[in-house]
């Protein structure tokens, strides 16, 4: 739990909550000192969730604060997955079909621990060849563009860039050609 909330920056208090209501999973051997085992993928997969708004339904308001107000953030939006795909794979036409881990990483601006921990939980396809992982372009496209791909609690400089991009394009496609004044 010590580890726990430094990670997530949260109180202790907030921390113990989560683990005894089930909102982060965890093994609790009832001892008074390090009670509570808890695997990384479900931190991580809390505080994804907490970035995407889903736990703002289950964690009762106010109930950490010290009386002070926070602003609150409206939940992120997805954008549509098959247009991001779609607009991913057409910003790496020039890349390989099956990229190495090293070519992956330079490509999308994630570790190389966080591309074979995707691989290991199946977010991403890949296969071995000659002891080397080799993964998808497709897959890798279909999972960063994936809601769960959208609402990584970090995502790597180069994600943001490119839903920002796809954002701004989406917006500029529906603009009609009489609604911009021309200047003369």
């Amino acid at each position: 739990m010590d580890q726990l909330y430094r990670i997530c920056q949260i109180s202790k208090r907030k921390a113990r909550w989560l683990l005894e209501h089930g909102v982060i999973p965890c093994q609790d051997s009832g001892k008074q000192t390090r009670r509570f085992s808890i695997r990384l993928e479900d931190v991580i997969c809390f505080l994804e969730q907490q970035d995407a708004g889903l736990l703002d339904d289950v964690i009762p308001q106010g109930i950490f604060s010290s009386g002070g107000s926070r602003p609150v953030h409206p939940p992120r939006q997805a954008l549509d997955e098959d247009g991001l795909c779609a607009y991913l794979l057409e910003c790496w036409e020039d890349w390989p079909d099956m990229l190495t881990t090293r070519q992956a990483s330079e490509l999308c601006g994630y570790s190389v621990n966080t591309l074979n921990r995707w691989w290991n939980l199946g977010k991403v396809q890949g296969v071995k060849y000659r002891n080397e992982l080799r993964y998808s372009k497709e897959s890798l496209a279909c999972w960063l563009a994936s809601a769960k791909g959208q609402a990584i609690a970090a995502p790597s400089q180069q994600h943001k860039e490119w839903i920002k991009e796809f954002q701004a394009e989406e917006q500029n496609s529906g603009m009609e050609p009489h609604s911009m004044p021309l200047s003369l």
